[in-house]
C-alpha cells in the first residue's frame, strides 16, 4: 500500500486547454490555482452505459466461469478546492482518454469510478444516498476511510496500470496515448492499493508475511489461500446488481475492504480435509472440491449438521444463506495483495444496495453458531474468519457512466 508516496519520475504538467464554447466556470483548487479547462475529447461508440459492466468482455475457462483481470489498482482521492464544473470536465476527459487508448476489457483497460459519502455530504452539501461503512463483527475493527473518490483500474497488463497511475497523478507521459490524463489540478492523490488474481500469480508472490516458509501456496491457485472464487453460479449478474430508478438508475454500490491475511496455522496446523471443511462445508471433500466446475455446492440446509456433528462450519455453506431466490446479492472482484510486504485481500463488490453486502457479510459471520457449539466462536472453527483481518472499509456509488464524473453536481451536464 502506497500511501501519499511520490512516484521517482519526471512529471509533466498538462497544459489547461481553452475553453471551447462550453461555458464553463473556472472553479478554484485547494491550492489556489483555478482548475484548467481541459478539451474533452470524444468518447469511443459502443461503451455499455453501465460503468460496471464488465462481464461480457472477460475470457471464460472450459466451465464458461468469467476469467478475472490478472491486474488491479485503487486509486483514491479527495476533491482539491470547491468543486465546480471544471472539476467535472477535467475528470470526464481524462477517463475519455483512457477509453480512447485502450479497448474496454482486460487486454486493454476495464475502471470504473465510485464516490464516498464524503464527497456528497462535503462537496455537495447533501444526504449521502450510501451510509459511511462500519464495523460488521464483534471481531473486526477496521478503520472507516473516507475519501471521496475511488478508481478501480483493471487488466491484464501490471505495468500499464502504474503507468496509467503516474500519468492520472502527475501527468507523466503516456506513450502513443493523446488526451488529457492529469487531473491533480481537480483531485489529491490520496492513497494507492494494488494486487493480482489469477492461476500462477499467488504462488510467485508468497515471499511475504503472512505466508508461512516453504512456499505452500499451490503452484496453479488463482488466491493465496489455495482456492477459486469465480464460478459463475457463486455470483450475481450485473443486471442484478443494477439500480433499476432514480437519480442513479444504471448504477450500483461499491464496497470496498483491506484485509490483512495470516495464513501461518492455515497450511501449517491444517489438512487439506481441514481447509476444504473451513473454506466449503465440513460435508465437502478435497475429492468433490477438484470437480466443482460452475458452482460450489456447501449446502446452507445442511449448517445445524455441520455445527453439531462436525463443530466447524464453512465459508460457503454460511455465506450461501444470503441469497434472493437462490441467487447470490452480490459481485466478487476481490483479488490479493502484497502491499506493504503482507499478504492480503483487497475484497471489492458490487451491489445493488449496501444492505446486500451487510447482509452477505452478517451470514459469513455466523455469529449465532458458537451458541450451539461452544468449540465454534467468531473465529475458531468458523470458516475462514481466524485467518483474514479488515484493516479498513469504505462504501462508494458507482453512477452509470454518463454521470461518473462528480454525479449530482450543479452545472456538471453542461460541462461534460
Amino acid at each position: 500500500m502506497l500511501t501519499r508516496r511520490r512516484l521517482l519520475i519526471g512529471a509533466t504538467a498538462v497544459a489547461g486547454g481553452a475553453a471551447v464554447g462550453i461555458g464553463v466556470d473556472r472553479a478554484v483548487s485547494s491550492g489556489g490555482k483555478p482548475v484548467p479547462i481541459v478539451p474533452l475529447g470524444s468518447q469511443p461508440a459502443g461503451l455499455p452505459a453501465r460503468q460496471h459492466a464488465w462481464d461480457a468482455t472477460l475470457a471464460r475457462d472450459s466451465d464458461g466461469n468469467p476469467i478475472a483481470p490478472r491486474f488491479d489498482r485503487l486509486l483514491f482521492f479527495d476533491v482539491s478546492g470547491t468543486p465546480g464544473p471544471a472539476h467535472a470536465r477535467m475528470l470526464e476527459a481524462a477517463l475519455r482518454t483512457l477509453e480512447r487508448s485502450y479497448r474496454w476489457g482486460p487486454s486493454g483497460l476495464l475502471f470504473t469510478a465510485g464516490w464516498g459519502p464524503r464527497y456528497f455530504e462535503r462537496s455537495l452539501k447533501t444526504a449521502s444516498p450510501i451510509p459511511q461503512a462500519k464495523a460488521l463483527s464483534d471481531f473486526e475493527l477496521p478503520a472507516i476511510d473516507d475519501y471521496d473518490l475511488c478508481l478501480h483500474l483493471a487488466c491484464d497488463d501490471e505495468r500499464r496500470l502504474a503507468s496509467i497511475e503516474a500519468a492520472l497523478i502527475h501527468g507523466a507521459p503516456l506513450p502513443g496515448v493523446e488526451g488529457t490524463l492529469d487531473v491533480s489540478s481537480a483531485l489529491r492523490w490520496q492513497e494507492t492499493r494494488t494486487g493480482f488474481v489469477g492461476a500462477g500469480l499467488p504462488a510467485a508472490r508468497q515471499d511475504v508475511g503472512g505466508i508461512p516458509p516453504g512456499h505452500p501456496v499451490p503452484a496453479g491457485a488463482p488466491l493465496f489461500m489455495g482456492f477459486k472464487s469465480n464460478l459463475r453460479r457463486n455470483q450475481a449478474s450485473e443486471d442484478s446488481v443494477t439500480i433499476p430508478d432514480g437519480p442513479f438508475a444504471g448504477g450500483t454500490t461499491m464496497q470496498v475492504s483491506y484485509m490483512r491475511l495470516r495464513l501461518d496455522s492455515w497450511y501449517q496446523n491444517l489438512s487439506e480435509r481441514e481447509r476444504v471443511a473451513r473454506m466449503y462445508s465440513p460435508q465437502v471433500t478435497p475429492a468433490q472440491v477438484n470437480r466443482f466446475t460452475t458452482d460450489a455446492p456447501s449446502d446452507p440446509n445442511l449448517l445445524d449438521q455441520a455445527i453439531n456433528r462436525y463443530g466447524v462450519i464453512g465459508h460457503a455453506q454460511t455465506s450461501a444463506r444470503a441469497r434472493r431466490n437462490g441467487k447470490p446479492l452480490m459481485i466478487r472482484r476481490d483479488f490479493n495483495t502484497v502491499d506493504g510486504g503482507q499478504a492480503g485481500l483487497h475484497f471489492v463488490s458490487v451491489q445493488r444496495t449496501i444492505a446486500d453486502f451487510i447482509t452477505s457479510r452478517n451470514a459469513m459471520n455466523a455469529s449465532s453458531a458458537q451458541l450451539e457449539n461452544p468449540a465454534i466462536t467468531d473465529t475458531v472453527n468458523n470458516g475462514i474468519n481466524e485467518f483474514m483481518f479488515v484493516l479498513k472499509r469504505a462504501n462508494y456509488m458507482l453512477p452509470s457512466r454518463g454521470q461518473r464524473s462528480f454525479p449530482l453536481l450543479p452545472g456538471r451536464d453542461r460541462a461534460v
